[in-house]
């Protein structure tokens, strides 16, 4: 990919491919009794520099779009808050990409650090946007969220780059969070599949899987 070369959620999808970060098999994802046929594991994109300077790029553009509306859909923020451990990664990324100052939760003593909030921010008068890698019923943004709110940080919208869409939005919503993501887990199962990367049977190994639990709320891999 060259520097001229559009933004495209396509490249990314393949590029995590490549990495690595997509693996089919029989996966128990954490907080879950629901075995998925696919493992995401968007932290790979630390291995290829390009690919995660593309994907902050393309949350930059997406936060811009959202706020650029008549009616914009996503709310004025002062900080970044990364959602561990992933999320965090992302983030940074991120505030170097868009140049917005980063803070990270510390929900747990680190070293000689307390639990609490890494970073500069003025309690009370702090707005973050959440940035998360992956989401599948919305857990761990829902606890940042609150850790944030224990420590006078408002956080109204979170921006993730892959939604397996398994009702966090929903989940979210309900808890007065709105939701971005870059890229859905069905588009990027239906680009793999046209481009040959997976069979048929993989891919409706996915269809039924999806089919058998996406009416329900799963408190999944986040």
């Amino acid at each position: 990919m060259n520097k001229d070369q559009p933004l495209d959620n396509l490249w990314l999808a393949r590029a995590l491919w490549d990495l690595g970060a997509v693996t089919f098999g029989d996966f128990t994802l954490g907080g879950s009794t629901v075995n998925s046929p696919v493992f995401i594991n968007p932290k790979l994109l630390i291995s290829n520099p390009m690919a995660l300077s593309v994907a902050a790029k393309l949350m930059v553009q997406e936060i811009e779009l959202a706020q650029s509306l008549r009616r914009s859909k996503l709310q004025s923020y002062d900080v970044l808050a990364g959602v561990p451990v992933g999320g965090m990664l992302l983030a940074l990324a991120l505030s170097l990409e868009s140049m917005t100052p980063l803070i990270y939760s510390r929900p747990r003593p680190e070293g000689t650090g307390p639990r609490g909030i890494e970073g500069r921010y003025n309690p009370g008068a702090t707005r973050a946007l959440l940035i998360d890698d992956l989401i599948t019923g919305g857990r761990s943004v829902l606890e940042t969220a609150q850790f944030l709110a224990e420590h006078d940080v408002e956080a109204l919208d979170a921006v993730v780059l892959i939604d397996r869409d398994m009702g966090a939005r929903a989940r979210l919503k309900h808890a007065g969070i709105h939701l971005i993501s870059i890229l859905k887990l069905d588009a990027m199962m239906t680009h793999y599949q046209s481009m040959r990367l997976i069979d048929d049977e993989q891919y409706q190994r996915y269809l039924d899987y999806v089919k058998a639990n996406r009416a329900e709320e799963i408190v999944g891999e986040e």
